[in-house]
């Protein structure tokens, strides 16, 4: 590879870490906002291989000539029966390059053709078909595609030094043909990638190369901690194990992210994107490609190619990036193309008219005569199934997606199709090859074994609560050992007491005395931990979330901490299983507020004067109600405890507060006799308590638990609109993977980047905005807790009271008649 005189690099260069797919330590679940860099695919390694510094390749055009009239003719090898012949021709030598197109101004003529031969080491190649690509690229309409160019596809044809180019058609010559040679330049990345090359296809495992951005940062709390997060017991109620992250055995579920080189990695300049990529709630279908070039290139050449392929792709043809969301090399690497897509879902420019619903793995190579090798099978299909999993579908399955105008389908038609497919099954190309498109069916078939390997699978059941009681504490060795859970470390208890069918608990998690921002994560035991959070604390914090979580083998469940040290406390509210009777009712409604004498006097709740409400127009049989309480302008530290009416008042804690801090957190709580609910309060506090639906003996609908997973992060563009949500305005998400017949759903909502103190409302979509709250944040923190909301038509709404803040939403099961 050669140096860009005016960009040399230093010579010292730090070798890749290597993390073998199948091998690597599953990631931590991850906050909504703390100070380690995050993206919504779990936190990033905490010693992450270096990145290549950013190289700028360097892009030459030369006009192609019309051929001199009356010298036009056919080329060997070319179709002189469809009448075609060259127009225009030209040969440039002593031209060092990686990657070559020709473009053009105008549509192309049907039948035009464009060839092309490469000078390696003083020999020719053969020549080369090079695909026009009229629409192929950016979707027609967007406003990528409006400031696109025509042209070919990418020749990828590394340390060339020469290199032939003619164009035929039996039409006029098109306006404006350009050749473009793009010389990569040298980077680290040609030595540090090329000195693991793997054909095996486990490939290097890189950090993402997505920072965070403003919303994935929150300033360490300076507030003292409150040391009454909760009293403690010292019957052991569980039974538990503290490990390490890499001592845990993985059983099952959810699809770990393949081994991934970054754009930072592979040397990627993004100042050559003219424009930003459009973000994407997810995708529906997968679309499998091949670039065209000699399948030849060293293990060293990857990288180089990557980089040319981009600088085509952006100075050449104009567009935003790279046109494919991933790319394979012929050793089974992955390397992440568009920028974004291993944080959220990016907009590509892979296939004409699809793009708004599909994403594109294209492999480096020519697959005309040759196929796949093992090892690309292998790297494709793990891609495609990890992010089938993150877009929730069966990679085995059908999908009906409506052009937005191909090669080979006109604007508006719906067409049903495989869900994993070759690029010649949407557009009229060759893509993938000859050779490779048999090859996609085993392909596909490998990607949804994968995916139906990581699916968690829990029973539909209804609910048994119980009165509140204590299963772990760290800080007394209460169900787990007496120590701080370590960061990247995980306490796996199953609760006592429970049927054997049981299929999740509800659980409320305290943690105290951090020692750096963390999150907590809470997954089915053997469930390797995705993108999901549950609570969000930091030093000087004591903060807690209720949490509906399915459990895993003997009913177990596994809590994990992100990146700090952290005592935790959990008490069981109760559970779901096959001999519970009661079903989730929709009710959401305000019953209480102290503040203006709703549902008590208007006074604030006193530690000498519980306060005891009387939940109104309950259902008939009525076993336990949903509270979400507000604590506002408490006079003093404390926590707050509801329990069923004329019962004794459990030693556990639902909200714990600081002077003055509005905190909320659901609490599912017993009914007593007239359907009374007891408050008691450690300091004098104002609370205000919302409905979010009621548990009904006999009826009502049962709880499905769903491996944790995120399916709303505004940061990103996942599953919403991509932006902050601001007052006035409301946001719709779509909660994917969810059945058609679903009526509510269990989430772990986070906002954070708040500019100024505000609250959330979750309901179902489509509906009145009810006089509820379910989440309180004020600047420079993350707040999470438990939503249960009405849905409908897979869809929720969310709405901010004031100002604007980032939202996070964490499925962890719906409900369902």
């Amino acid at each position: 590879m050669r140096a860009h005189p005016r960009s040399l690099l230093p010579a010292l260069v730090v070798a890749l870490s290597a993390l073998v797919a199948s091998g690597a330590t599953p990631a931590a679940a991850e906050p909504a906002a703390h100070a380690t860099r995050v993206g919504p695919t779990g936190l990033l390694p905490a010693a992450p291989a270096p990145a290549a510094a950013p190289v700028r390749p360097r892009v030459t055009s030369f006009a192609i000539p019309d051929v001199a009239a009356g010298q036009a003719s056919s080329a060997p090898g070319t179709s002189a029966s469809k009448g075609r012949r060259v127009v225009a021709q030209s040969q440039h030598t002593g031209v060092a390059f990686d990657v070559a197109g020709v473009t053009f101004t105008g549509r192309a003529p049907a039948d035009l053709e464009v060839q092309v031969r490469t000078r390696a080491r003083s020999t020719w190649t053969g020549w080369m078909d090079l695909e026009v690509d009229p629409q192929d690229g950016p979707d027609p309409g967007s406003a990528e595609g409006r400031r696109s160019r025509s042209g070919t596809e990418a020749v990828t044809a590394a340390d060339s030094d020469g290199i032939e180019v003619r164009v035929l058609t039996a039409a006029a010559t098109p306006k404006g043909l350009a050749l473009a040679v793009v010389d990569a330049g040298t980077s680290p990345a040609d030595a540090t990638i090329g000195a693991v090359g793997d054909p095996a296809g486990t490939g290097v495992d890189p950090a993402s190369s997505s920072t965070a951005g403003a919303g994935d940062r929150a300033a360490p709390s300076t507030v003292d901690a409150s040391t009454a997060a909760a009293s403690t017991t010292t019957a052991p109620t569980t039974t538990a194990a503290s490990t390490t992250a890499a001592a845990t055995a993985a059983a099952a579920a959810s699809v770990p992210r393949p081994a991934i080189i970054s754009r930072a990695q592979w040397g990627a300049d993004d100042s050559l994107m003219p424009c930003q990529p459009q973000h994407l709630a997810g995708f529906k279908a997968a679309v499998v490609h091949h670039t065209v070039n000699a399948n030849t290139y060293t293990s060293a050449e990857a990288a180089s190619l990557m980089r040319g392929i981009f600088a085509f792709h952006t100075q050449s043809r104009g567009w935003c990036d790279i046109g494919y969301n991933f790319l394979v090399d012929r050793f089974g690497r992955i390397y992440e193309g568009r920028k974004g897509g291993l944080s959220g879902f990016t907009l590509g420019a892979q296939a004409g008219g699809f793009n708004q619903e599909t994403f594109g793995v294209s492999v480096i190579g020519d697959f005309t005569s040759v196929p796949f090798p093992s090892a690309v099978r292998t790297a494709v299909a793990r891609v495609v199934a990890w992010q089938a999993d993150r877009s929730a579908f069966d990679p085995s399955a059908s999908v009906t997606l409506t052009s937005g105008g191909s090669t080979r389908y006109a604007p508006g038609v719906r067409v049903t199709k495989p869900r994993v497919m070759g690029h010649r099954d949407l557009s009229l190309t060759d893509c993938p090859g000859d050779a490779a498109y048999p090859q996609v069916p085993g392909i596909r078939s490998a990607a949804a074994s994968e995916w139906r390997a990581g699916q968690y699978s829990g029973r539909a059941n209804r609910f048994t609560p119980v009165t509140a009681r204590r299963v772990v504490d760290t800080r007394s060795g209460v169900g787990a050992p007496r120590a701080k859970l370590a960061a990247g470390g995980s306490i796996t208890f199953r609760p006592s007491g429970m049927p054997a069918d049981v299929s999740a608990v509800a659980v409320n998690v305290t943690t105290t005395g951090a020692t750096r921002l963390t999150s907590v994560g809470l997954v089915p035991a053997g469930v390797e931990p995705r993108s999901a959070s549950v609570l969000n604390t930091g030093p000087g914090r004591t903060t807690a979330a209720a949490v509906t979580v399915g459990v895993g083998s003997g009913g177990a469940v596994t809590l994990r901490s992100s990146s700090g040290s952290v005592d935790v406390i959990v008490d069981l509210a109760g559970y779901y299983s096959n001999g519970s009777a009661n079903g989730l009712a929709g009710s959401f409604r305000r019953v209480l507020d102290t503040r203006s004498g709703l549902g008590a006097p208007a006074r604030r709740v006193e530690p000498s004067r519980p306060l005891t409400l009387t939940v109104a127009n309950l259902p008939a049989g009525t076993r336990a109600v949903n509270l979400n309480l507000t604590v506002t302008g408490p006079q003093g530290a404390g926590h707050l405890t509801a329990y069923a009416g004329g019962s004794a008042r459990p030693s556990t804690s639902n909200v714990n507060f600081l002077t003055g801090q509005d905190v909320a957190n659901l609490a599912t709580v017993p009914v007593g006799p007239g359907g009374t609910v007891t408050i008691h309060s450690t300091a004098p506090t104002h609370v205000v308590a919302d409905v979010m639906g009621v548990f009904v003996a006999g009826t009502g609908s049962r709880f499905t638990p769903v491996s944790p997973r995120r399916v709303l992060d505004t940061r990103y563009g996942w599953g919403a609109p991509y932006g902050p949500l601001v007052a006035g305005r409301t946001l719709t998400a779509t909660v994917a993977g969810i059945p058609a017949t679903a009526n509510g759903v269990a989430m772990s909502l986070s906002a954070t980047s708040a500019t100024q103190p505000t609250s959330l409302t979750v309901y179902a979509a489509g509906t009145s905005r009810p006089g509820t709250s379910n989440v309180n944040v004020v600047p420079g923190q993350a707040v999470s807790a438990l939503v249960v909301s009405g849905i409908r038509g897979s869809a929720v709404s969310v709405s901010s009271a004031v100002g604007s803040v980032s939202v996070i939403g964490d499925l962890m099961g719906y409900y369902a008649g």
